[in-house]
């Protein structure tokens, strides 16, 4: 998915501008580097990479084509569902500081030492 498309998403926890402002330079410098950000499109919200798309809305506003970024964010709907029947839980009792538990697995185990969160 491209930036245009997971600007609306909500993100998952607040962020420091100072990080913020390192991601967006990084970014600037090197592109898109990294794991993609995680979103659950069904609940129009984020599950990883609250100061990753901080720092997309700062260079948007600076007028930076962040769609040039190419793909940088995947859904996973599909992952937190299975996961949620499967626990007999809802998407509301995730834990998001401990992703492991809900993806371990499955593709984005790929990321996790890109994921803070793992």
């Amino acid at each position: 998915m491209k930036a245009h498309e997971i600007m609306f998403c909500f993100p998952i926890n607040s962020t420091d501008p100072e990080k913020v402002s390192q991601i967006a330079n990084s970014i600037k410098k090197n592109g898109w580097v990294g794991a993609p950000i995680l979103v659950c499109l069904d609940h129009n919200c984020l599950v990883t990479g609250s100061h990753r798309l901080a720092a997309l809305e700062m260079l948007e506003d600076e007028g930076f084509d962040v769609d040039s970024l190419g793909d940088i964010a995947e859904p996973v709907d599909d992952l937190i569902d299975k996961w949620c029947e499967g626990n007999d839980t809802t998407i509301d009792d995730i834990r998001y500081d401990y992703l492991s538990e809900v993806f371990a697995g499955t593709w984005v185990e790929q990321y996790k030492n890109d994921i803070a969160e793992w």
